[in-house]
């Protein structure tokens, strides 16, 4: 008796073991689904930092407004960091059933459409590590002002680790109309959740009369956090620079340290790169003073009783700019303000007498703000500069609001513009004149594509000698070019089509010459090129048995691709096999059609529906020919077993006759 209880002890302890080594490895595998799932709501995978370092605070949370005030300390090596964003209308629910998802699989009760003062606490705490990693906006650089570029970092500065600090006012309202208890198994005993969007009453707070008109599910968030900076030492010559990229309305006050004579010596807005953006040239920087500003952002600067500079920087981009970018770039410095000198005309500038070519007559751009911005240099932005241009009245001369100049340009004469630059106090550069017009025309005799195809170029009257490169495109592809000089009437370009495929091409062609502008043109001639169609050749074909087969070779000339169809006798029997060149018909049984003469049609089709065709005659009569059979001769000497065809009566009587015997012993 003892032994069987002994025994039943044993197996309850190894089942309960078992159990409990499951439970365990559940739990532990739920652990890692959770991890992952808290990686995948970032975006992507990887570890937390890795996820959290591509966004911004805003990501985070989507606020109606907010204000962040950064506190520079006195060595240049951090700032202390407030901020409170407000959430309002129906944004807070987007963000309330933002977060609900983000919390999906981290908690039981998690994505399902509630979110409670458990989770709550959940949400502060990946919060405010996640921010610890994610992207700031904010650069400082020390030294000669920039504008970005390789090895130029302007977005420099970091979070504090264990640094940030993230509170909230009224995620859960305590007096929300629809809360409950929490259901979840395991919940706090004081755990109670509201709905992540609340009914058509939206009523968040019971004790507030909805006749008030207070939004009573908004909510607030604050942070409080350091700001690390590094590699500024004196403070004294610095750029600061901030990305605006889908910050739809804040407010971002800087306080420096008192230094004496600190001013802002050039403020601007530089359009196009987003938060995101990582500089691969030199080029990627745009020119300080050259950026044209869409007028979303504001700044002050004022200096407060205690000789620190406030700079406060206001950037408003509503939904409708996302996605965006804007760098904003304020150099600081504590230097004299120079005096104000007149703007100068650069070396990149064009001379007097210099020539702007146009492909066409009419409403043209003859200069764009990427050119003129090089023309002049200034105490101030360039982009300030007012661009002065005049001529005859017909020339409807004007700089657009991208500061690029247009002109209503005559088809064939020549015209002449006078331009010079004047800056906010009436200083100018001194003028120059240009002459503007359509120096040649293009023109072709056949608009069938041949090869070569011969171009044909006219030069207008009054033009200087033009280094003119002509060629075939297609889809944005130039194909072979020839370049010659136009210093006479008329020429004629013999342009090679090679490589191009059928359908519509049009003309390229670039012009320069001395103090001539360059210009570069795709002109619509109507040229097309017809399609060839494909090449096809029967290389084998035979019986086996009663199947027969075929195989061959095939090519395009336009260099298209070609499908195959089969038909015997007009119907369709099949596929044809393709590889590489070469074709191949299925092995075809020709016991099942009729005895005769058949055609086998091989048919194949370009791209330009272009087809062409081989016939193959095929003769299928030897397959029912009826077979004779020779009879076998009779040879008594022989002992083959095979009875002759002349007894086979008597066989047949003494086989009756041994049944009847049979029958009558039995």
């Amino acid at each position: 008796m003892a032994g069987r209880i002994f025994n039943w002890a044993m197996t309850i302890f190894v089942v309960l073991a078992l159990l409990l080594s499951t439970i365990s490895i559940d739990e532990h595998e739920k652990e890692l689904q959770k991890n992952v799932k808290k990686m995948e709501q970032l975006g992507g995978g990887g570890s937390l930092e890795d996820q959290c370092s591509s966004i911004t605070f805003e990501d985070l949370f989507d606020y109606s407004s907010a204000i962040f005030y950064f506190d520079i300390s006195e060595d240049w090596e951090s700032a202390t960091v407030t901020a409170t964003a407000w959430v309002n209308g129906t944004s807070t629910d987007d963000l309330r059933t933002s977060l609900d998802s983000f919390l999906e699989d981290l908690f039981p009760s998690g994505g399902d459409g509630w979110i409670s003062t458990d989770e709550r606490e959940a949400v502060r705490a990946v919060a405010s590590e996640c921010i610890e990693h994610a992207l700031t906006r904010i650069a400082f650089r020390e030294g000669e002002a920039h504008r970005g570029g390789v090895g130029i970092d302007w977005k420099n500065t970091t979070w504090q680790s264990n640094g940030v600090q993230i509170e909230e006012w009224n995620l859960i309202p305590p007096n929300h109309a629809e809360k409950r208890d929490c259901e979840t198994f395991g919940s706090s005993s004081d755990c109670f959740e509201i709905p992540v969007a609340p009914n058509n009453d939206r009523d968040c707070n019971t004790a507030i009369d909805a006749s008030s008109g207070i939004d009573e599910c908004r909510l607030e968030l604050w942070m409080n956090a350091t700001l690390m900076i590094p590699d500024v030492e004196s403070g004294q010559q610095y750029t600061l620079a901030f990305n605006a990229s889908n910050v739809t309305q804040a407010v971002y006050e800087f306080t420096f340290p008192p230094t004496t004579d600190l001013r802002i010596d050039m403020w601007e807005e530089c359009e196009g790169r987003d938060v995101s953006f990582e500089p691969a040239t030199h080029a990627d920087a745009p020119i300080r003073g050259t950026c044209l500003g869409d007028g979303s952002s504001s700044y002050t600067i004022i200096e407060n009783d205690d000789g620190n500079l406030i700079y406060t920087l206001s950037p408003v981009r509503p939904p409708s700019m996302w996605p965006s970018g804007e760098d904003i770039f304020a150099d600081f410095t504590i230097t004299p303000i120079p005096i104000d000198e007149p703007p100068i005309w650069t070396d990149k500038s064009p001379a007097d007498g210099s020539w702007f070519p146009s492909p066409n007559g009419g409403e043209t751009r003859w200069a764009s703000w990427d050119s003129i911005s090089e023309w002049f240099t200034d105490d101030g932005p360039v982009s300030q500069l007012d661009v002065v241009c005049i001529g005859e009245s017909t020339l409807n001369l004007r700089q657009s609001m991208d500061n690029s100049l247009w002109a209503e340009i005559p088809t064939t004469d020549l015209v002449e513009v006078t331009c010079e630059a004047v800056d906010s106090a009436g200083q100018n550069s001194g003028n120059r004149t240009w002459h503007l017009g359509v120096p040649f025309t293009i023109s072709t005799n056949s608009q069938v594509m041949s090869n070569p195809h011969e171009i044909i170029v006219t030069k207008n009257v009054g033009w200087p000698a033009l280094q003119i490169e002509v060629g075939l495109t297609q889809n944005g592809e130039i194909g072979v070019s020839e370049a010659t000089t136009l210093d006479s009437e008329s020429i004629t370009i013999a342009v090679a089509s090679t490589n191009m495929i059928p359908g519509g091409a049009q003309v390229w062609v670039s012009a320069s010459g001395e103090n001539v502008f360059s210009m570069g043109y795709v002109y619509e001639l109507g040229i097309f090129k017809e399609s060839l169609p494909p090449l096809i050749s029967v290389s084998e074909s035979g019986w086996d048995g009663s199947f027969y087969q075929a195989q061959g070779q095939f090519s395009d000339p336009d260099g298209e691709a070609v499908s195959f169809s089969l038909a015997i006798d007009g119907t369709t029997a099949g596929s044809i096999s393709i590889s590489g060149n070469s074709w191949s018909t299925p092995r075809i049984n020709f016991e099942l059609w009729e005895s005769g003469e058949h055609s086998l049609l091989i048919t194949g089709c370009d791209d330009s529906q272009k087809c062409s065709e081989a016939v193959i005659d095929i003769n299928n009569s030897h397959l029912f020919e009826e077979k004779i059979i020779e009879p076998i001769e009779n040879n008594p000497d022989t002992s083959t077993g095979i009875l002759p065809a002349a007894s086979l009566s008597l066989t047949l009587l003494s086989f009756t006759i041994g049944l009847i015997y049979s029958t009558r012993r039995d």
